[in-house]
């Protein structure tokens, strides 16, 4: 475009050269720099002239158009660059807060310049001018765009390393806590009749409890920002739901003296519905309203949905079912609320409160009642005056699904190769195992668990992936091989968030994570009988 500006006063200033100064610096040192050139001095593109001795350099500092003769004569910077040179015209360039340069032409002949060569050089001058600030903006704007991706490539970059951090610190802390775990169930088993062990296990039992909450809460949350803490709906009633999780709460309402109404419909509701997940979401709910009210406190837990048997039935269209529980507890700042699904988020109220946990819970909810295509909200009159948070779910369907029943584990006894590096993990859950009458085999790595199947042939493997040197995927594919372990069922432990491609082998039957519950342990078992 300056070329152009260049040509164009040339052509119509009728001039043996044209050009464009602008300031720059060179060496430290401003100067100016003939950035467009036209006619004799074209070669001469890129010269640099000082900016005290130069025609630019006049015209700028009085800020006027300047007409000068045999310009050769009086600045030394033409002397040598130019040829003859007659008349001179030079016209800044306008800036701001300064002029940022001089358009200017050159007579080498007998032509002169005048007032009309004089507006129109002042014209061009304007749109040198405008050019030059379009092009500035628009280096501006790529610059700051480049440093927004560089900022926004940073901010993901630590965002996955947040994440992998609490992937690996959740893997890490599962394992021990999966043998603690395992071996306060045995202990309980092991100390019947008891009563001053029991109550201290009881007590011990309560603050796993605690920590695996906390170490749960920290893999669903990195689950959720990667899609993959996923949910499987399922006919169920919402009643069965309902009661686990005021079964997982009632004991903490208990203790601390809360009174705490649960009001369902008098009519079964059926849903469509993670049965596990959604007991999660209102047992997360309960559990702040539990944690964040003051000793006898009131806890409201409110079920409103149309009765399932009024819908036609042909109609799939699912009805919504509004969960509202209420409390008058320490409330929640006005400033926070808009906050208050974020990750870690907490008042500084709720972290002076014992077992406030790290501000995980309501991003795991909110993630999972999306996941059901459901809403939820929190409001609150202020700090000291209650919560109330509301759940709205398009879940209930017509149906008719009976209420379940009270499991049981009981299952008959099998052979079991436990295969894992981690020596306390593997003693507390083989004596768990043992007390509940299967007959289990240990292996601390690949190598021994192939030497124990020569002689001992388990019904299941419950194998741990993440092993030094032979991995749990290539002790499988091994374990595989064998025709004595042709109907062995193999049961991969993992502590891992991500879905291991190496899974497309489908060399395990199914995978459980670390530390496996005992409902988990009992289905994987259950499975693995004749039909």
């Amino acid at each position: 475009m300056l070329q152009q500006l260049v040509d164009t006063a040339l052509a119509l200033c009728g001039a043996g050269s044209a050009g464009i100064s602008l300031r720059e610096a060179e060496a430290g040192e401003p100067c100016y720099r003939w950035v467009a050139v036209a006619g004799r001095c074209a070669h001469l593109v890129t010269h640099i002239i000082p900016i005290d001795d130069s025609p630019a350099g006049v015209a700028i500092a009085s800020n006027a158009p300047q007409l000068f003769s045999f310009p050769t004569q009086r600045f030394r910077c033409l002397a040598d660059v130019a040829q003859q040179v007659t008349e001179e015209l030079v016209v800044p360039i306008p800036g701001n807060p300064e002029a940022l340069g001089a358009l200017w032409v050159m007579s080498h002949d007998d032509h002169r310049f005048d007032s009309e060569h004089r507006r129109i050089l002042t014209s061009l001058a304007t749109f040198t001018s405008a050019a030059l600030t379009i092009a500035g903006a628009k280096s501006d704007a790529e610059a700051r765009a480049k440093e927004a991706e560089k900022a926004r490539n940073a901010l993901s970059e630590a965002e996955e390393a947040k994440d992998n951090f609490i992937a690996t610190l959740g893997h890490e802390l599962r394992g021990p806590l999966g043998a603690i775990d395992s071996a306060l169930e045995a202990a309980q088993k092991l100390a019947t009749g008891s009563p001053a062990v029991l109550s201290a296990l009881a007590l011990a039992n309560r603050q796993v409890r605690q920590l695996k909450r906390i170490v749960g809460d920290l893999l669903d949350a990195a689950k959720g920002r990667h899609g993959k803490l996923s949910v499987h709906p399922t006919h169920c009633l919402l009643g069965d739901i309902v009661k686990d999780a005021v079964g997982a709460t009632s004991e903490e309402a208990e203790r601390r003296h809360h009174q705490l109404h649960v009001n369902l419909p008098a009519y079964p509701l059926t849903v469509f519905a993670d049965a596990a997940r959604l007991t999660q979401v209102i047992s997360n709910v309960l559990g702040n309203a539990v944690k964040y009210t003051p000793p006898g406190g009131e806890i409201t837990l409110e079920v409103d949905a149309p009765d399932p048997n009024t819908i036609p039935e042909h109609d799939s269209t699912p009805r919504e079912v509004i969960i509202t529980v209420r409390d008058n507890g320490m409330g929640i700042s006005h400033d926070l609320l808009p906050r208050v699904f974020d990750l870690f988020s907490q008042s500084k109220c709720a972290r002076m409160v014992a077992e406030g946990g790290l501000g995980l819970g309501l991003s795991v909810v909110k993630y999972l009642v999306q996941a059901h295509q459901g809403e939820v909200s929190i409001s609150s009159e202020g700090q000291g005056r209650g919560t109330e948070v509301v759940l709205r779910l398009p879940i209930i369907r017509r149906g008719d699904v009976e209420h379940t029943g009270p499991t049981t584990h009981g299952i008959p006894p099998a052979r079991i190769l436990l295969v894992d590096d981690s020596a306390d993990a593997m003693e507390a859950l083989s004596m768990l195992l043992a007390l509940d009458g299967h007959e289990v085999r240990r292996a601390c790595d690949g190598r021994a668990a192939l030497s124990l199947v020569e002689s001992f042939v388990p019904d299941v493997a419950l194998i741990d992936i993440h092993m030094p040197g032979m991995d749990g995927y290539e002790l499988a594919r091994q374990l595989r091989q064998r025709s004595q372990c042709s109907s062995m069922r193999l049961v991969a432990l993992t502590g891992y968030i991500a879905n291991d491609a190496q899974n497309s082998e489908k060399v395990f039957d199914c995978y459980l994570v670390k530390p496996p519950s005992l409902e988990d342990l009992a289905d994987a078992l259950k499975k693995s009988e004749p039909t």
